[in-house]
């Protein structure tokens, strides 16, 4: 034989077995599947809640999947994240979808939460950050945080603060402040911040500690008056409004929304979520959409959402324990 006629007989054999070889590569590459579920362990209409549906919605666009939400609450989050972790699921069909108060505060305030934050799950991507403010009637005689401290130097125990519930970003907080400042306050805990907005405004506690969102149109219609952000940065929706750490250094407590995966989710999965959640972050309908939320993007993937989670678990933990505050 020729060897031209070798040359094309082994070119004709190549071409004949390249739709083989493409189809085992494409087998081989994990793809997320048809339909997922975002498990958010939060009630319907928190601001966890309201970001995963929200990007629930954007989704289908960039990934080709359907995305379902589902809500599973009970004991601060802890049955729907121990749901998650004890699933079994590894096909890439479940999403949790939670905040750094479930991941790393409930470790240290309940004996059993059902889960291991760090290693029952794999980070994916950071979504949103949603700040908190200090506010007060506009009938309490203070006009920053200072005051408000002095107030309650000058009066100790006389005054209150209501929270969203026991061990909640809004309760810790407030024994932060408790305690650097050795001051005394009576905490009257409530089932969500939405009661406590109301005995505020109403005078039946002094303040409150809550995120943007949920107090910002009560802001803007007067009803409240916010004192100081507990961020690193000025809120966007608040952008007069102080910062906390400036008058009490290091009273810094951000509630920050995430996904995580069920351990075990092909890393090829995960990087797919990780790259859809970073351009729906770009996307201008997102970002006015947080905006409007009181909220700003958090961009960080696998490694980054990792080291956050071991540092507000470090954090809090030494918070809990140091106020003695148990749960179960």
């Amino acid at each position: 034989m020729k060897p031209n006629d070798l040359l094309r007989r082994r070119l004709s054999t190549a071409l004949a077995m390249s739709p083989l070889c493409l189809g085992l590569t494409a087998q081989a590459q994990s793809t997320l599947p048809k339909t997922l579920t975002f498990l958010v362990p939060q009630n319907a209409g928190g601001s966890n809640d309201v970001m995963a549906r929200a990007v629930a919605a954007r989704l289908p666009a960039l990934i080709g999947s359907n995305v379902v939400v589902e809500n599973r609450t009970g004991a601060g989050g802890n049955v729907g994240s121990a749901y998650v972790a004890k699933s079994g699921v590894k096909d890439g069909s479940m999403w949790l979808v939670t905040v750094n108060s479930t991941q790393a505060i409930n470790p240290a305030l309940y004996k059993n939460t059902g889960f291991d934050p760090i290693n029952d799950f794999e980070p994916v991507a950071a979504i949103a950050l949603v700040q908190h403010a200090i506010v007060v009637s506009p009938k309490l005689p203070v006009n920053n945080l200072a005051d408000l401290i002095a107030l309650a130097r000058r009066e100790p125990g006389k005054y209150s603060y209501g929270s969203a519930g026991n061990g909640t970003f809004s309760h810790l907080l407030m024994e932060m402040l408790k305690k650097s400042q050795k001051i005394n306050l009576t905490h009257v805990p409530y089932k969500g911040v939405a009661p406590a907005i109301t005995d505020v405004i109403s005078g039946n506690v002094s303040y409150l500690v809550s995120t943007v969102p949920a107090c910002l149109q009560f802001i803007k219609s007067g009803q409240l008056k916010p004192l100081a952000v507990t961020s690193l940065h000025r809120a966007p929706a608040l952008p007069d409004v102080v910062l906390a750490n400036d008058t009490v250094p290091g009273l810094v407590g951000e509630l920050w929304v995430a996904i995580y995966a069920p351990k075990g989710v092909p890393k090829e999965m995960i990087e797919q979520m990780r790259k859809a959640v970073a351009t729906l972050q770009t996307q201008t309908d997102m970002e006015a959409f947080l905006t409007a939320q009181g909220a700003t993007a958090l961009k960080a993937g696998p490694t980054e959402l990792l080291a956050m989670t071991r540092e507000e678990i470090a954090k809090w933990g030494a918070v809990v324990r140091d106020s003695g505050m148990t749960v179960d």
